[in-house]
């Protein structure tokens, strides 16, 4: 059944409240409904139970983590919360401890998830691996898998894998998932950085779902790479599902978020630190 829910963005690139919080390269959004509470992300660690503090919101009410992905900046906070909260359910795409590094501009660097998963089960992370579409609250639905099919939704060259026999090879990011909830206002999507592309996964949510009509986009876009050409069909895609929030985070850029500002006027919301969007 649709239901109200509250979005609080915990860790961003900025602060945009004059509040006692710090803004990190990461993302981590609070997702309260009178049946729970989703913590979707975790940034990189620096700053998710400081921002929680300074916000006012308590951690350890989390019922479950939802990880977009395997990057640090994503799920590098989680053994902050689990020593918060103990045992906690997390939902994530099996291959989200795959060894990643990047290997583009300075010197290449690791950028994985930095803790193993024995550890994190260690201080409670009860991992929950999901590779399809799938439920795991009532009206929340994690993506799963999302097909590639946009020719230019290509992925970032630099960001490479190592296999289990030492090779490195492109990082697909296959393990890319983003969060699905239906709302009183309609349907909201919540990404992490839609590594995926944000084309791929609107139109994966539409072919699971049957709406035509997507509420809210939530997260990190990673359009600040993005071509000229990737950016208007995005922008394109946007107006095609109706979006009547864009609520742009993190990996979006803020050239790139100015321009979706300048495009969609009071529709967008630039989601920093401290910003809570009610639906």
């Amino acid at each position: 059944m649709p239901v109200s829910l509250s979005f609080t963005i915990l860790c961003e690139n900025t602060v945009g409240r004059p509040v006692a919080a710090v803004g990190e390269h990461g993302f981590a959004c609070l997702i309260e409904t009178a049946a729970g509470t989703s913590l979707f992300d975790t940034g990189q660690g620096l700053g998710l139970l400081q921002n929680a503090r300074a916000l006012r919101k308590d951690l350890a009410q989390v019922d479950r983590v939802i990880l977009s992905h395997g990057h640090y900046d994503h799920a590098g906070g989680l053994p902050d919360l689990l020593r918060l909260r103990g045992e906690t359910e997390v939902v994530a795409h099996p291959g989200i401890f795959v060894e990643r590094w990047w290997a583009g501009l300075g010197p290449r660097r690791f950028i994985g998830i930095p803790y193993q998963r024995a550890y994190l089960e260690s201080l409670g992370g009860r991992f929950r691996f999901e590779k399809s579409f799938a439920p795991i609250a009532d009206g929340m639905w994690v993506t799963g898998d999302v097909p590639r099919h946009h020719s230019l939704e290509k992925g970032d060259p630099h960001m490479i894998i190592v296999d289990e026999s030492g090779r490195e090879l492109p990082d697909p990011l296959c393990d890319d998932l983003s969060l699905v909830l239906e709302t009183a206002k309609g349907p909201v999507v919540v990404l992490g950085c839609a590594h995926a592309g944000l084309i791929n996964i609107l139109r994966h949510v539409r072919e699971r779902t049957g709406w035509k009509k997507i509420h809210a986009v939530i997260g990190g876009t990673h359009l600040m790479a993005a071509s000229d050409e990737l950016f208007e069909e995005t922008v394109r895609a946007l107006d095609d599902f109706g979006v009547d929030k864009i609520a742009a985070a993190h990996c979006t850029g803020l050239p790139r978020a100015a321009q979706l500002h300048a495009r969609f006027g009071s529709r967008f919301i630039f989601a920093a630190v401290g910003t809570v969007i009610e639906v």
